[in-house]
């Protein structure tokens, strides 16, 4: 894959087009990934308020005077569903939008079976107290979509298939800005103003890199947070609030029990940090209802919020805002507040200001990222999805008109083969800052050693 009988005039040429060489085979790798990531990124943007018209028999309601209580919802809820567990209390947002209710079944355990366990929302009409239909947030359209945006339909294989193209996308990134810079400086971020030659398609490429390159990976890295090695392992991990300062003893569960499957409620900063516990019901036989935790968020300044119940005796009443959940617009808001099921107290008050520099990053940047920072944030994000596919195109037909009308193999550009071994070993160093990154660079130069250098036919086609 990387020898060559052309020989480079210059030492500077020579380390260009090594690294244009190296910027198409691993653009061979990445292309079908990233389209993939920016046309189901594109497709969940759209099938957001596709979800919302489609529900509407459920989340709409007529305003018919006073609302009930919420604990009166709750018992109808209860009493309809007596094979689960209320996990979960979403107000309704104004007169006009019912109140919701999470449940997953009794063999879940409530928070214990939370991240990952089945669920279903339970819709009532805060007016009448009908229960208007239930619906399972994995099979909506998005979910759907969302599925396939993080992993492929193939589980952990495709997050790490999705991780690897992240990383080597980024070092894409760096690799393309260095190249078109190199041929004309600022001047490429003009583009064409028509479509006919190599040049114009190659200008178009460059332009569209140069000028989505920054957006391009800040989104590459908040969509790493999803991943399980450097999201879930590497930075996470250092990232998260800690438990220690809660007035209370802490769970062995931690926040992102309060997630399940199809729905994320808690902040990214947070997921790994231990629940506190109430107080002993021996000592403290009174308990907290619906209705006083639904008072107290009043009382606290929330709008928008979530009630998540008590997962067993000595679990806690949590309120919760943010912008994940679609509560909030703004992350800088963001709020978890978790009182003792029978006094009340306040056992920990966790905000935005509380999170580290990376988990503030993250948890601004994944909202972001998704789209729920309001209407402006879904038409720039679709817009940037579409411009990364454009400048795919670009990219793919360069190399279309370049590629010589009989070649047999891939055609890639030529370059001196120390100077490809040079540009291979910093990228394989730069990408160390993504293990799985690192590691398909790795793959692909043992591959090449072993088995593409020695195979003629491969050989012809990877010249």
């Amino acid at each position: 894959m990387f020898q060559t009988n052309n020989t480079a005039t210059s030492k500077d040429s020579s380390f260009y087009r090594a690294l244009w060489r190296w910027h198409f085979y691993a653009g061979l790798l990445v292309i079908p990934f990233l389209l993939a990531l920016a046309g189901s990124g594109l497709l969940m943007l759209l099938s957001k308020p596709i979800d919302s018209l489609l529900q509407q028999d459920l989340t709409r309601v007529s305003n018919e005077g006073e609302r009930l209580p919420a604990s009166t919802l709750l018992a109808n809820v209860q009493e309809a569903f007596p094979q689960a567990h209320v996990k979960l209390y979403i107000p309704a947002a104004d007169a006009s939008h019912s109140a919701q209710f999470t449940l997953v079944p009794h063999h879940a355990g409530g928070h214990s079976g939370g991240h990952g366990a089945a669920s279903i929302t339970a819709y009532v009409n805060p007016y009448t107290n009908e229960v208007l239909g239930t619906l399972d947030p994995a099979t909506t359209l998005y979910s759907a979509i969302k599925t396939f945006h993080g992993k492929l339909y193939l589980g952990d294989l495709g997050d790490t298939l999705i991780e690897i193209t992240a990383g080597l996308t980024i070092l894409m990134v760096l690799s393309g800005i260095y190249l078109a810079l190199q041929r004309n400086g600022w001047r490429e971020v003009i583009p064409p103003r028509m479509l006919s030659s190599r040049n114009d398609w190659r200008r178009l490429h460059s332009s569209l890199g140069l000028l989505i390159a920054v957006p391009l990976v800040f989104f590459l890295l908040s969509g790493l947070s999803w991943t399980n090695v450097w999201g879930g392992k590497m930075v996470q991990a250092w990232s998260s609030v800690p438990g220690t300062s809660f007035v209370a003893p802490v769970a062995e569960e931690t926040h992102e029990s309060m997630n399940h499957e199809g729905m994320q409620h808690v902040p990214w900063a947070l997921e790994q940090t231990p629940m506190p516990q109430s107080g002993s019901a021996m000592t403290l036989p009174m308990e907290l209802n619906l209705d006083q935790v639904s008072q107290i968020a009043t009382e606290q300044g929330f709008t928008n919020f979530h009630v998540h119940l008590p997962a067993d005796a000595n679990g806690v009443w949590t309120i919760t805002a943010t912008t994940m959940a679609g509560d909030l617009t703004n992350p800088a808001e963001e709020r978890t507040l978790h009182l003792d099921r029978h006094t009340g107290e306040a056992l920990a008050d966790i905000r935005f200001a509380d999170y580290s520099l990376m988990g503030k990053a993250m948890s601004a940047g994944i909202p972001l990222h998704q789209g729920d920072l309001g209407l402006w944030n879904l038409l720039v994000n679709l817009l940037f999805c579409g411009l990364i596919i454009l400048m795919i195109v670009g990219g793919i037909t360069m190399w279309w008109k370049r590629r010589p009308q009989k070649a047999r193999g891939l055609a890639p550009p030529a370059a001196h083969p120390s100077a490809n071994k040079a540009v291979v070993a910093l990228m394989l160093v730069a990408a160390l800052c993504f293990p799985l990154s690192a590691a398909a660079i790795a793959v692909i130069i043992t591959i090449d050693l072993l088995l593409i250098s020695r195979v003629e036919r491969l050989r012809l086609i990877f010249k």
